[in-house]
Formats: structure tokens, sequence, C-alpha cells
């Protein structure tokens, strides 16, 4: 009688650590996925921001102007 118990209560001890390790390696990829991102994201205003400077300096205020509307657009998203 305790037998049969036991080999059940060790096998859903078996799968609810299989599925906590499932789910914890899950958030961990979707995690790396969303900093991959937001380095991008970053990497991209960085330079939008770098050009818009190198445009206000050569003079070319037209140009600067575009990159702001780009950057804030980036910020909207």
């Amino acid at each position: 009688m305790i037998d049969p118990l036991i080999t059940f209560v060790l096998l859903a001890a078996i799968v609810a650590v299989s599925i906590g390790g499932a789910k914890l390696v899950s958030r961990l990829l979707d995690r790396r996925d969303y900093t991959a991102s937001q380095r991008s994201r970053e990497a991209q205003v960085i330079a939008l921001a770098k050009a818009e400077i190198a445009a206000t300096k050569r003079g070319d205020l037209l140009a600067a102007a575009r990159y702001a509307e780009r950057q804030e657009a980036n910020h909207v998203s």
C-alpha cells in the first residue's frame, strides 16, 4: 500500500522540478533576448545623437533636425 504512494509522490516531485526548471530556462532566454534588443536600441540612439551633433557642428541644421526627429520616433516606439 505504501510503495505505490511513495512512487506516485516521487514521480510528482520529479515532474514539478522539471516544470520549474523549464520555466526558469524560458525566463532566462526571454531576458537575454530583451537585453539584446535593448542594447540594439541604445546603440541606435547613440549613433543618431552622434550624427545629430556632427551635423550641427557642420552647420547643417536641416540634417540635425531630421536626426532629432528620428530619435523622437525611436523613443515613441
